[in-house]
Formats: structure tokens, sequence, C-alpha cells
């Protein structure tokens, strides 16, 4: 349990999502299939989203009319009214009822219509969804007196949320909230949505007219039954505008309420269809796990392992999750996408990253997802001191330990737009929520190396960080500003002395350290914390860590992450093992609490403490905080030398009858009465509140100053039992003492060294060293000649002896101007000390080397999201009001660091390159100049030369949905003397409408390295074989004047839209090539008219490519 156990007050069901929908497809290649994992998120928003923004539209519409699409107004209403009208829930009713009738087993299930698509991971996945389609189908067949009990139940709390909303000093941020996804629109929306709002939650129903609010009277069944019980849990800032995009309705209009519901409508609409078409051509398969998420990863984990599985679903529950094995022959278990939802407000986000990792495909173009919607103290946009605070660490150091980053880090800028959310946090004078979402991708380099002094001396300071305000003069002294809200989120602590265990082995397996040197890591880790936490509480700098030690050590010899002496010795076979076989190292610990002992608990409904198991003696006293806990009854089986227990759960949980069991592992020779323990008849087993402010404050009059709840003698055998327990190794792999060389053009090559600081706090540098094996560098050594050595990316160098090359991958963004080299001419070695690079404090001109990373081969853009221009709604430059949001949205993409420079007017590359691009949205919008008309043709002409062999064709603005921002739809016209003279006239009508717009220095190869960029980001078309990206290795080809960057790979592509503009027209066959040979186009295919060739004998050899991409789809 890599988390605390919290008591299970109060939960709030979530039956809408809490954010706009996005893409979760944005940010891997667009050409390729693609497995992803949602965490967190049971709704459904992402799914039907991601696939509607891959379709083509073209494809897309044909399926409007299919006659079995369930009337897509009947599922709106179902999905996010609280009162349904008669047709609503009879439709309901009638689907429930097929799929009751197609789920009667797992093997029935899997073989329907429905099975095709939707997957069920486990059997008891399919249990309990069907018992939730029963209770649906069933409810308004209760008998009367239920049914209205029922209904009394809910409407009372809706009536609860309804004066919540209206009294609690969070209202106005609840009334905010939904107008976030209308983005860059946020602030005009709230006064609409506010209302909205309220008139939701006041009729239980989207409607704006009265007779179908008045028609909606029959309580929705899919509200009322919930993980929370029956009644109406669901949460007072629900609202079913939130999950859907509001910025083009607001941006495009001054919408009424009935737009606005049109709007929604009509996306849920598209997304619904888009599903339909993904299901009816099988090409999407959804695998429906139903367990905690936490256990859930496990159990993915050790299936791919090997290892037995015996994991819980979930906390207050007896079952164990067992996976489908014919579903996981096939089923994936690692994953190009992991999106974790906001697990990171519930979970910590350690946590989150700890166990969504591993499940995370080995890849650049692999990406995590996380998000928080919490304001978190440092919620000021600046990403790097925001998980600084939360990491307790550097986020350089953890992202080399993770082998990720989070991609704005490593480059200094985001495509995600949240000036809205800057806007409304401090609006709200930094209170409510803070909406941050983070891309998290891989920096593939091979292997790496951290001295293990270091690396252990980084590791227990993390460590003391995390646990230190366990200490209470720590925890006073970090909140003396504000000790109330101390207490409040005193009790809020996500991680325990599990997440840290399974972070080590994380940490070790990411890292591939050996054996060897893993074990003087701990042994450097454990010799700090000897030093730090001596038995004298006076000499100790955290006296609560004496009270948890055990804990620690039992849990890393539990995940074979390390042993400690204690537990490498054979447990003597006296008092309770006595009679066993063999006895473990570890053993699990049942405590069988009786009901009564709760009461002070259930009494508190809306508190969650969390709980800890103890075991305490006359002169001891442990605590353990991996405690997992169920409702029912534990009956011994097995033999006295072989003891096993099986565990009968109470079907109705908290609102049962049976006793509460509680379990943990500890150290076996802790109840032995051996040296350092006590006699096992003095030894006490108990379950108490955690120690913290908020605990104190709350139950100390009731439960005294040790917060137990129960307690009982380890002999005591009707309360106590113990079973022995197995080490499990199964997410922990072994590693050679000797790292694998890497070998290149020059020699072999050293991994990666990482160099901390004197603190071991930060990462200072990088250094490889590579042996010089070839005979040619080895002669140019001895003859004193230099190797010469320059940046190549963002995360490699190149060095050059006479003419030999080699690159150099670090596990991190370098600074590649500040390398240093040291060379051995007699030994023949050359080593490379390079410093890693800080976004936050480069200097503007570092920014130049490699700004717009790409991913080869697959030519996959590293820090820039995909856009499916296809499906992305217009902005009406017609709007009088496009000034009003369009200008503050676009002005606030300058960070901090870029405004000063803008307003000192300094030589930065990168803020250059942004203003430029700002120039070009404002005139093709026609907000600036005051009163101008939109201007479409744009020049990038440098100040210096005057010269200018770039023109951007600007055809429209879109509102790039995912991203709360927006985008130019346009062409790239890349020109070349030769091209010019080819072009001719066509061209030279086109110059008198081109705006030349003006860059700085070193603004224009800034520019020729984003192109490709912009290229592939709404790419819909395949490389060629013959691309010259692949032939050269080389994005962009050059950056040279008069020389095109771009692949011919594009030319030709979606120029429909240019045929349209009369200037433009001349130019469209330019665009156009031959398919096959690249030369001039004079046809193009008569039935799809997507690819154009020279002639004849190109289109039938391209004939079995072209069938398969464009004619068996129209035909499907």
């Amino acid at each position: 349990m890599a988390q605390p156990l919290y008591w299970p007050g109060q939960y709030y069901f979530y039956p809408i999502g809490n954010t706009a929908a996005v893409s979760l497809a944005r940010d891997v290649p667009p050409d390729k299939d693609i497995t992803l994992l949602l965490m967190g998120c049971g709704d459904p928003r992402n799914v039907l989203f991601t696939l509607f923004s891959e379709h083509e539209n073209e494809i897309f519409s044909s399926f409007l009319q299919a006659r079995n699409i369930l009337p897509p107004d009947h599922i709106f209403n179902i999905f996010f009214h609280m009162f349904l009208e008669p047709g609503s829930l009879a439709l309901l009713v009638t689907q429930c009822q097929a799929l009751i009738q197609a789920s009667t087993t797992l093997a029935t299930w899997q073989t329907s219509s429905y099975g095709s698509t939707l997957r069920m991971s486990t059997e008891y996945t399919l249990d309990k969804i069907r018992w939730q389609w029963e209770q649906y189908a069933g409810m308004h067949q209760l008998p009367q007196v239920e049914l209205l009990s029922i209904q009394e139940r809910f409407r009372a709390g809706v009536a609860e949320c309804q004066k919540k909303n209206q009294t609690s000093n969070d209202v106005v941020s609840i009334t905010i909230h939904p107008s976030r996804s209308a983005g860059p629109l946020m602030m005009k929306a709230i006064p609409t949505l506010a209302l909205l709002f309220c008139a939701y939650w006041q009729h239980g129903t989207t409607f704006t007219s009265v007779p179908r609010r008045s028609s909606a009277t029959l309580l929705n069944p899919t509200f009322v039954y919930t993980q929370s019980g029956i009644g109406c849990n669901v949460h007072y800032g629900t609202d079913p505008v939130i999950p859907f995009h509001l910025a083009p309705i607001f941006g495009n209009r001054k919408p009424s309420s009935e737009d606005i519901m049109m709007g929604i409508r009509g996306q849920f609409q598209e997304w619904c269809t888009a599903f339909y078409k993904y299901h009816n051509q099988g090409q999407c398969t959804i695998r429906v796990f139903c367990a905690d998420a936490v256990f859930a990863t496990r159990a993915l984990q050790k299936l791919a392992s090997k290892a037995k599985d015996n994991i819980p679903i979930k906390q207050w529950h007896t079952g164990t999750i067992s996976l489908d094995k014919t579903e996981y022959r096939v089923a994936p278990l690692t994953f190009d996408v992991v999106d974790t939802s906001n697990l990171d407000d519930d979970l910590g986000l350690l946590n989150v990253i700890t166990i969504a990792l591993p499940l995370l495909k080995s890849s650049a173009n692999s990406v995590l997802y996380t998000e928080s919607l919490l304001a978190h103290s440092n919620s000021d946009g600046e990403t790097p001191k925001d998980f600084v605070h939360r990491f307790h660490a550097d986020l350089a150091v953890m992202s080399i330990v993770f082998g990720i980053c989070p991609v704005n880090f490593a480059t200094g800028y985001s495509t995600r737009g949240n000036v809205h959310e800057l806007i409304s946090y401090k609006a709200l004078h930094q209170q409510g929520q803070y909406h941050q979402l983070t891309v998290w991708k891989g920096l593939v380099c091979g292997f790496l190396t951290i001295q293990p002094q270091q690396l252990g001396t980084f590791l227990y300071d993390l460590y003391h960080a995390h646990f230190e305000n366990e200490e209470a003069s720590i925890f006073w002294n970090n909140n003396r500003v504000n000790p109330m809200q101390g207490v409040g989120q005193s009790s809020l602590s996500h991680h325990n002395r599990e997440t840290f265990v399974l972070f080590l082995c994380l940490v070790r397996n990411r890292l591939q350290i050996s054996e060897h040197d893993w074990i003087a890591t701990m042994d450097r880790f454990f010799s700090i914390h000897k030093a730090q936490n001596s038995e004298d509480p006076a000499n100790s700098s955290l006296k609560m860590e004496n009270l948890k030690f055990q804990d620690f050590c039992a849990l890393l010899h539990l995940h074979g992450v390390y042993k400690m002496d204690m537990l490498q010795q054979d447990v003597p076979k006296i008092g309770l093992f006595q009679s066993w076989a063999q006895v473990s190292p570890i053993v699990r610990v049942f405590l069988i609490v009786p009901r009564k002992q709760l009461d002070v608990l259930i009494q508190r409904q809306a508190a969650t403490p969390t709980l800890e198991a103890g075991v305490r003696g006359i002169r001891m006293n442990n605590l353990f905080s991996s405690v997992h806990a169920a409702f029912g009854t534990i009956t011994m089986t097995g033999s006295q030398t072989d003891p096993k227990a099986v565990f009968t759960g109470d079907p109705k949980g908290l609102g049962g009858s049976m006793p509460l069991v509680v379990s943990f592992t500890i150290p076996a020779w802790l109840l032995t009465g051996g040296p350092g323990s006590e006699l096992p008849k003095d030894i006490y087993i108990t379950l108490a509140c955690k120690s913290n402010a908020q605990n104190i404050m709350l139950y100390c009059q009731d439960l005294g100053d040790r917060l137990e709840l129960f307690s009982a003698r380890l002999l005591d055998h009707e309360h106590v039992i113990v079973l022995p327990e197995q080490s499990d190794t199964s997410g922990h792999s072994m590693f050679s003492n000797e790292a694998f060389p890497i070998t290149g053009s020059l020699g072999s090559q050293s991994p990666s060294s990482i160099i901390f600081d004197e603190e071991c706090a930060l990462v200072e540098s990088f250094s490889v060293k590579i042996n010089v094996e070839n005979e040619h560098p080895r002669l140019t050594l001895q003859h004193n000649g230099s190797p010469n050595i320059r940046q190549r990316s963002i995360t490699s160098m190149g060095i050059t002896l006479g003419n030999v090359s080699q690159t150099i991958a670090f596990p991190f963004p370098i600074i590649g101007s500040k390398s240093r080299l040291r060379v051995a001419r007699k030994s023949f070695w050359l080593e490379l000390i390079v410093p890693h690079r800080n976004p936050q404090l480069l200097m503007p001109q570092e920014f130049t080397i490699d700004p717009f990373p790409i991913v080869t081969p697959e030519i996959m853009p590293w820090s820039v999201h995909h856009v499916n221009l296809q499906s992305l709604p217009t902005v009406d430059l017609a709007n009088k009001e496009l000034y009003d949001w369009l200008n503050p949205h676009i002005g606030g993409a300058f960070s901090k660091r870029e405004s000063k420079a803008r307003q000192k007017k300094e030589n930065d590359p990168l803020m250059f390159v942004k203003d430029t691009i700002h120039s070009i949205v404002v005139r093709a919008s026609g907000i600036q100049p005051k009163g101008a008309s939109p201007h479409n043709i744009f020049g990038l002409r440098d100040k210096a030369t005057k010269t200018c062999d770039t023109v951007l064709l600007v055809d429209r603005l879109c509102f790039d949905l995912s991203s709360h921002t927006i985008v130019c739809d346009g062409y790239v016209l890349p020109l070349s003397s030769p091209r010019m003279d080819e072009m001719g006239q066509n061209f030279h009508r086109l110059v008198p409408d081109i705006k030349d717009l003006y860059l700085e220095p070193g603004e224009i190869t800034a520019w020729k390295k984003l192109l490709p960029v912009l290229v592939e980001r709404c790419r819909t078309w395949q490389h060629l074989n013959s691309c010259q990206y692949a032939q050269t290795g080389q994005v962009p080809l050059t950056t040279e004047y008069d020389i095109i960057p771009l692949c011919a790979c594009g030319e030709g592509k979606n120029t429909k839209e240019i045929s349209k503009q009369a200037l433009w027209k001349p130019l469209a066959k330019y665009y156009r090539k031959c398919y096959v040979c690249r030369k001039k186009a004079s046809m193009t295919c008569l039935e799809c008219k997507k690819d154009r060739y020279c002639g004849k004998a190109c289109q039938k050899a391209d004939w079995k490519r072209h069938k398969v991409a464009h004619h068996d789809i129209l035909s499907g």
C-alpha cells in the first residue's frame, strides 16, 4: 500500500469530468497505432474526444445518419441530467437490459457485439459493471415506498449541495471553474456560465425551456448508485458544461443559454459519432479495469514480470486482482501514452510517477501526462519551482532519475495556453483551483552512472525532506506563517514508507545499477540515517523516525530493495513460531477490530483521518503505515506448520455488521521476545489515527494521547492472527557490475556519469570518457591534433578527431558552449564534461541550439503537440469583441524572462520568434493595427541583409481546443532561386500583398529550425522512403539562405484551400508534385482526388499503396 490508509468518510461522486476534454494522441506520431492507459478517470470524455480529433471529416460525416446509432440527444440526457424525460429513461432501461443479457459471464460478454470494442480486464470488473446496469434497469420498478425514499434522499442531497454552493467560502471559485473550459474566453464566459450552473442544480437538467424542464421529472439512476452508496453523493461543483470546449461558442458570438446548450450537445454528438465510426471499423479497443489505480498498475507490472500476484482490488475490499488470462495474452502491458488524470491531487506526484512510469514504453515519443487542480504554493506558471517544492528535490535530478522530464522545463516553452488560469488564480487572490497539465517525455540516451556515495546522500536527503513534517517542531516551524492552514493540510500527506521504497526500486531499475553499486548506495544511505537518527531522542534529527524505522526496514526487505543485517539472520522458532516449518523474515499481522471501537469515526461521517497500525510493549513502540483494511471475518486454515487464512468480506462494507480486519507486515523478530524485542505477553497490536495536528485536535479527547482506536495483546487469538509473508521482487531487476560499453567511430565510450554538487542536491555536469581505438584518430592525437567539439542537439555533442566523428548522447539537456574536454594523448582517451541545461538560468543565445527538437526516425516534434486542423473550429474574425480576448491571450504568451527581455530590447532569439508569431496573429486577425483588415500573406525578411526566402500564407485562425489557445492554419512557401525562376510572374503578382516582417539577429536561423516542426505538427500524410530528412539525417535540411529547409514529402498535400484564393491559385501547382517521382504533376486520381501523378505509369506503379490508403477506406 504505497499510500496511507484513510478512513472511508464522505466521498463525492464525480459523474462528469471536471476539466475540458483533451486529445490523448496529441503528442505521439499521427500515423501510428497507439496504446493508451487512462489511470484515474472513469469519465469517457477524453476517449471520445481523442477519437473525434483523429478522424477525417469526410469519412466521419458518412456515419451521421447510420440507423443503429442510439439517439445522441437521449444519450446526452442520460449522461448529464439528474432528472430524465420518459423517453430517455425508457432508452436507458432498454439498453441496460440488453447489456445485462450480454454479460451473464465474462465469456459471453467478450464474444458479444459489445465485447468487440469494450473488453473487461477482470471478472470482478464485469460483475461490478453488471451490478450497476441491474440497478439502473430496476430502480423505477422498486416498491413505491422504497423508490420514494430514494427520491427524497436524493432531493435532500441536491438541496444540501445548493446550500453549500450558496454559503461556501469557495462559492466564487465554484462558479468560476466551469468557465475554464472557455480557455482564453474564460473571463467573458463567467457571468453566463454562473447562471447556467445555478439553473442546472435547481432543475437537474440542461434544458432552457420551461416545458422540457417540466417533463424531466424521473430520477436518473446513473446519478443514484455510486461507490459512496445510494443517494445524492454528487460533488457540489458538478457542471455539465465543463467537459466541452466553450471557446468557439463564446469567441464567435455573444451566446445565449440556448446557444451554449446547443453547442455542447452538438459537440457530444460529434464525439459519439466518431466513436461509432471506430467501433464499426474495429479500429478501437477499450479495456475496462475496475480497481484502485495503485493496485491495478502493480498488477500489470507483476503480470509483465510473470510474478505471482496477490494484490488487493482496493482498500476496504477483501478481493484480489485476477486478470483475465485469455484477454492478457494479447492485451498490452506497456503503453505509448499514460494519462494519470488528476490522481496527483489524491496520491501525490511522487506516487503517481512511481506507479505509472514502469508501464510507459521506453521511447522518446512515449508520453506521460500528469495533472493537478490544486493550487500549490508555487502556482505561478513556473513549473520548475512548483515541482521542486512538491518533490522536495531539484527537478533536473528527479528527471534524470526517472528518465523523463517535463517538456516545458527542458525547452523553456509550452504550446498549451494557461493565461486564463493565471488570471483567474490571481483574481481569486491565489485561492481555489489552478489547473496544471504537464507533459513528460523521455530522453533516450543509453546507460548512465551515478557515484554510489553521491546517490546515497541524495536519496537520504530526499527521504528526510519527505518525512520531516512528522516531527512536531519542524511541522510548526514550517507552518509558522499560517498555522491553521498547516493544521488543515497535516492530514493530506500522500506518502508513506512504502512510497519511498517503491521509488527506490524504480531508481535502481531505471538507472540499471549493479548489485555491488546498489549495496554501496544503500550503505551510504543508512550510514547517514544512523548518524542523524540515534536512539537518543535528544540527538535525533527526526524523533518520529525511530517509531517508523521497522516499517521501513520490513518494506525494503519485502520488495527486495535492501536487506538489513537484522533481517538476514534466522528467526528462532519460539513462541508464536515454534510450530512453523519455516519462519520468514517478514510476517503479516491481522488485527480484528470490533465495530463498536470505530464509533468515534463513524459518528464523524465527513472526516477521513489517516490510520496506522502499531506494535508496542513496555519499552518498544513501532508504527506501520502500509495497512490494508476491509470489513469481514478471517478464518484460520492450513496447519500448525504452514498456517493460512481465508477472508470473508462483509457485502455491506461500512454499512454492515462484521468487524474490521486490518493487516500489515512487520519483521518477525519483533515478536520473538529476543534482543531488541519484548516478551510476547507484553506486546500489543494497535490501530490508531495517525498523530498529526488535525487528528490531535479532532480525536485526542475521545481516544487519548495515543489516538488508539483499538488494541489487543499479541497472544489474544480472538483478535490477533500472524501469518508468513513472502518477499516480492517482481519489480526488481539484477544488473551486472560492469556497464555495457558503447562503441562508436572513435572507439568505445563509457556511460554518462552524473556529477553532483558538493551538497549532492544539484547536478553540476555530465562526463563521458572515450577510449580512442580507431587508428586514424590515434595518429591525429599523437601528432598533437586537436579534437573539435560542437553541440548537435538538445542532448548530444559531437567530437571530431581528424576526419572521424562520434556523437555522444546525454541523459538531460546540456549547454555545449560551456563544455570542457580532457585529452590524454599517450593513453589515447578523451573525457568530455558538459554542464546540464537549466532553462531558467540560460543565456538567451543558448536557446538557439536545437530549440525545437524533432525525434527521428519518426520525424515527430518532441516539444510541440500535434493538431488535426480539419477538426479545429475557425475563429470568426468579424466578431466585434475579438480584440477584447485575443489581444490579452497572445500577449500572455511571453514568460517573465521574455517580457523583461522584450522591454529592454535584449538579444533573445526565442523571444524574437514569439514576437514575430504575435505580429502574424494580430495582423492575420485584423486586431492590430486598430481598424485594419486581416492580412494573410507574410514574408520573413532578415533585418540585416534585407533578404527573404520564406513566405507564410495564413488561411484562417483556429481554436486549438485541447490546449486552450489558437493556431494559424496556413501554408509555408520556402523559396530558392530555381523555384523563383519556375514560378515567374505568378509569384510576382503575389509580391505586393506580402507583408514583410523584419527578423532580428539570429531569428532567421531559429525560424528555419521551427518550420519543420510547424509542418510536422499538422501532418496528415506519410513521409516517403526517399525523404531527404531520412537520407541526410538532418532536420531541417539547412539553415542557409536561398536553400529550402524542408523535405519534399509534404509538397502538394492538403492544398485545397489555396485554390480558393485568386492570388494563391496560380501557385497551387508548384505545391503539387508527382507522388512517385516528384516531377511536375499533371493529373489527379479521379475517384478520390487525393494524390497527383505525372502520368499513367506512375499512377499504376503506386496503385497498390494508393488503393489501401484511400479507396479501401472510402468503400468501407
